[in-house]
């Protein structure tokens, strides 16, 4: 049902816009985002900020983890010298350390995943303002994103990602953050 929707609407605009194709000069562009991401030397620099703070986060969490096996293994160890009422405070120390383990964890994943979106916005705000920088000093009616539904074939002579890349570190190399 989702192709033959696809298709009914490429269809149905093949048939609106193709007379205005003929009436005046349309200019189409394709911007390939996946490889913008891996040429563009301003965001391998995003890239290489967030990977530091992962890692400087998951140091973190390691440290508290092996604290949280340390004081597990030395209860292993003690656990027959000690009394019913220490084995029972000492369990409850274990879960506590447990319990922000968890916690830390949690708060720590979710700094990640809130740091890689607000990047991910700023960079997209970013990229739509020198695509459409490029589009208006060009002249492009149409630029679309290489992986658009719809978008089957398209010739390579209209591939504009090389341009939003060197514009694009242009951009950032005087504004670097």
């Amino acid at each position: 049902m989702k192709r033959f929707s696809v298709v009914m609407i490429i269809a149905i605009s093949l048939l609106i816009f193709t007379p205005l194709c003929y009436s005046q000069n349309i200019k189409i562009g394709v911007v390939d985002i996946q490889e913008f991401q891996r040429r563009s030397k301003a965001f391998q620099k995003i890239r290489l900020k967030l990977r530091k703070k992962y890692e400087s986060l998951q140091a973190k969490l390691d440290k508290e983890k092996q604290a949280l096996l340390k004081m597990e293994e030395e209860f292993r160890k003690q656990r027959l010298m000690l009394s019913l009422d220490a084995q029972e405070d000492k369990k409850r120390q274990l879960e506590k350390k447990r319990r922000y383990y968890k916690y830390l964890y949690e708060e720590l994943t979710e700094e990640m995943k809130n740091a890689e979106m607000e990047e991910t916005k700023r960079v997209s705000k970013e990229l739509e303002k020198v695509v459409d920088k490029i589009a208006k000093k060009e002249g492009y009616t149409l630029i679309l994103e290489k992986r658009t539904v719809g978008l089957v074939y398209y010739d390579d002579s209209i591939d504009i990602t090389q341009k939003v890349i060197e514009a694009y570190d242009k951009m950032k190399g005087g504004s670097q953050q």
